[in-house]
């Protein structure tokens, strides 16, 4: 099911699968600073909470850059090889040739997929910057001209840093950065030109300059903020010219903007930080006030708060709950942000069944594979998400799986109402689903009562046709409700049934 997100919010869980419930032509510039392979462990410091007694020394790992070639990989591969009436399927399987199994090729597959998304979101004017470095820039370029477009392709920034540097290997230090710099459209993307230092900076450090002209006195006026703290009387002027003259255009080699270092104001606490001024100069140059900046990594939210102190609108995912909890609490703090999506833990899903009823309920229908919520929250006759099976159920039951999610205490009524709804709908199967796993005598209870509606039979399989699931036994033991196989409710096709690979 395709949705229209809320703007200027905050989304946990894999991107891929929250860029695939949103529609197309949907943001305005896209800025992506993913892991890069970089073999590394990346941390970031605990909240100043009394988990650390207040203090900044505990770290936690907020993710290890390392890949390494796995089933799910090879799935990666598969399935973009087999995008045949697209141009990333030659890419891929040249690379997989060139590569094989190794951690690089898995890399790239997770990459791949997560790129067709972007472009796919990205409007006719929209652009792509993707952030990476040595260990996959040479990769990763050919994945990007595939999916954008040869043409597409605008510019190799190279973010040139300046820091101490003991190099002890035979080569020169590293000390850059590249970010690809892609548009939709081939003459048809925003674009506002960026400007460098003057040339000449000491005969504009003031920010102003006069000169004569014909017989007009004329004021040049390069920053109006220091005109008007210098307490310049423009009145004693002809003209007054806010200009550009002198200063040249941005080029693609970045030079003028620093690494954050370690005693830097704008440090909080994550390895890969990256400096505001970065990414205030990209959202200005593709991107004007009131546009859509996704950031689909968005780490500690260096990119929302650039777009939001420009006057864009945002939205910003990331896998990792406690880097989003960073935005909200240190980064926007004082502002209503909403986080919807993936729990990391039955904490943080009891956290967000308190905090957002709604929020709660699409992610555990998402849970289960087959399973969308309605598009509406509120009154829902029962219902809070439905599913339909590929194969055809016996009896006269209806292709239809109903589920309803209860992220309160576990009543024996409300279960009842669910039933009678499934009952009314002719649906096949019904999943109830709990935040809390039932006591043993509440199991008992409903067990009896579940048992009246027995078994049916799917395809060439049997399932029963009421299951109860919690999320308490989804985190402590794995437990999924069993399925038939079902479409994907996204796309209405059926999702790809993976044989196990022999290894």
């Amino acid at each position: 099911m395709i949705t229209i997100p809320e703007f200027n919010s905050l989304h946990y869980g894999d991107n891929l699968h929250i860029m695939r419930q949103w529609p197309d032509n949907l943001v305005d510039i896209v800025y992506a600073d993913p892991p890069f392979n970089s073999k590394q462990k990346y941390h970031q410091l605990y909240r100043l909470d009394e988990d650390n007694k207040g203090t900044r020394s505990a770290s936690l790992k907020a993710f290890d850059d390392s890949w390494f070639w796995t089933p799910a990989a090879h799935q990666r591969v598969e399935e973009l090889i087999s995008m045949s009436a697209l141009p990333i399927h030659k890419t891929i399987e040249g690379l997989y040739t060139m590569l094989g199994d190794c951690g690089q090729m898995a890399y790239l597959s997770y990459m791949a997929l997560r790129i067709l998304e972007m472009h796919r979101l990205l409007k006719d004017t929209g652009s792509l910057y993707l952030h990476c470095d040595i260990t996959t820039s040479h990769y990763i370029k050919p994945v990007l001209d595939s999916i954008f477009g040869p043409k597409m392709f605008r510019n190799e920034i190279i973010w040139n840093y300046h820091r101490f540097s003991r190099n002890s290997s035979k080569q020169f230090a590293r000390m850059n950065d590249t970010i690809f710099f892609y548009s939709k459209s081939e003459d048809g993307n925003t674009f506002n030109f960026q400007y460098a230092e003057p040339r000449d900076a000491t005969r504009y450090q003031k920010g102003y300059t006069t000169v004569v002209d014909k017989g007009v006195k004329k004021l040049l006026v390069y920053d109006m903020e220091k005109v008007k703290r210098a307490r310049i009387n423009l009145a004693k002027y002809d003209k007054v010219v806010p200009t550009q003259a002198q200063r040249p255009l941005m080029g693609q080699v970045w030079s003028d903007i620093p690494i954050l270092n370690s005693q830097s104001k704008e440090r909080l606490g994550y390895d890969t930080q990256k400096p505001l001024a970065l990414l205030e100069r990209i959202i200005r140059a593709s991107s004007n006030e009131g546009d859509i900046v996704l950031d689909p990594f968005c780490g500690c939210g260096t990119t929302i708060e650039a777009a939001r102190n420009l006057g864009r609108q945002w939205l910003g995912i990331d896998l990792n709950p406690s880097v989003l909890d960073v935005i909200v609490s240190q980064r926007l703090k004082g502002h209503e942000v909403p986080i919807i999506g993936i729990p990391a833990d039955f904490a943080s899903a009891s956290r967000l069944a308190t905090d957002n009823r709604r929020h709660f309920e699409i992610w555990a229908l998402n849970l289960i594979e087959g399973l969308a919520p309605n598009e509406t929250g509120g009154a829902d006759g029962g219902i809070d998400g439905k599913g339909n099976p590929v194969e055809s159920p016996g009896g006269d039951y209806k292709k239809l799986i109903l589920g309803q999610v209860k992220s309160g205490k576990y009543s024996l009524s409300q279960l009842r109402d669910f039933l009678g709804v499934v009952q009314s709908e002719t649906a096949v199967m019904g999943i109830y689903i709990t935040l809390e796993a039932l006591t043993p005598v509440a199991k008992r209870n409903a067990e009896t009562l579940l048992s009246k509606f027995g078994e049916v039979q799917i395809g060439t399989d049997v399932f029963p046709r009421i299951q109860l699931f919690s999320v308490e036994a989804y985190f402590r033991e794995g437990k999924l409700p069993r399925m038939p196989h079902m479409k994907n409710p996204y796309t209405g096709r059926p999702y790809e049934r993976v044989l196990p690979l022999l290894l």
